[in-house]
């Protein structure tokens, strides 16, 4: 009796993690018919100058949702710091978030941005498919300035299960599928970043670059995108860890699994290549597939 319990409990926690009444991504005519929805926050997450030269009207310019932190350039904020940036938004647990990023070359900055606010608790977070650049290309209205929202009560409730840390992947590395989202050349050890220790990739992971999720700017269409993830022959009902240099590229694919396709076991690695390249128990290979 405990044990149904405990799986329904289980259950529950699920559904109401994945819980939206929104698409992942999208278009410019359904924000431009839903600017009036009752609970929508637009967040135009572009640099402040960008977002009071011209934005999607009503949207308030959110930053500050990834900091430095422990030597590790893209980390979640404080759990009080992230509560307050939120609030301040206007944002809470029930309401309806659209992710402004500049053009779909930021897709990956968008989603980092919208993976934050899920794992922080806020359930129906959507992105702008082509950002502001296709809102304006649309011919769309713009406002100007500055705008704001009345601030929340809103509290940070960390999703765990939407995370991966460096001790959980080093424990688990033989038990799940990792999956690098940098491009073919630093997966294989070719290039690397500066703040990234070895060449290569972490052994018997998957190559699958954030760069393909989009072509001209748009999103590719959900069939195509499956038809990419099935490829790779990675298993939907096994654990995946996604990973990338700083811990936005992952969140692409991130999003794409988790939101779009209905994956359940995907976690995002925060502080991806650039932390665990410095463990020395984990030895990166090159010029391999895998």
């Amino acid at each position: 009796m405990k044990k149904a319990i405990l799986i329904l409990l289980a259950a529950a926690l699920v559904a109401r993690a994945f819980a939206r009444d929104v698409d992942a991504v999208v278009g410019v005519a359904w924000l431009e018919a839903n600017l009036s929805k009752p609970g929508l926050v637009i967040v135009d997450v572009r640099k402040i100058d960008e977002y009071k030269a011209g934005h999607v009207p009503g949207a308030v310019n959110l930053l500050g949702l990834y900091v430095t932190k422990d030597g590790l350039s893209n980390e979640v904020p404080e759990a009080d710091d992230l509560s307050e940036i939120i609030a301040e938004a206007g944002i809470d647990g029930k309401s309806t978030v659209v992710v402004v990023e500049s053009g779909g070359a930021r897709f990956a900055w968008a989603t980092r941005v919208a993976w934050t606010l899920v794992y922080a608790g806020v359930p129906n977070v959507t992105i702008l498919d082509g950002g502001y650049e296709e809102w304006v290309k649309a011919g769309k209205a713009v406002a100007t300035g500055f705008e704001s929202k009345d601030e929340t009560d809103f509290e940070v409730t960390f999703v765990d299960s939407y995370l991966a840390t460096k001790d959980y992947l080093v424990k688990n590395l033989k038990k799940v599928q990792v999956v690098d989202t940098r491009v073919y050349d630093t997966y294989f050890g070719l290039s690397k970043q500066a703040f990234v220790d070895q060449y290569g990739h972490i052994p018997g992971a998957y190559a699958l670059p954030a760069a393909w999720i989009t072509v001209n700017g748009l999103v590719r269409p959900k069939a195509e995108l499956e038809e990419l993830v099935k490829a790779l022959k990675l298993d939907p009902k096994k654990e995946a860890v996604i990973h990338c240099d700083s811990g936005v590229l992952c969140t692409a694919w991130w999003w794409i699994l988790t939101q779009q396709l209905g994956w359940t076991k995907v976690r995002s690695y925060d502080g991806s290549a650039q932390e665990i390249s410095k463990d020395p128990s984990v030895k990166f290979v090159k010029a391999v597939w895998r």
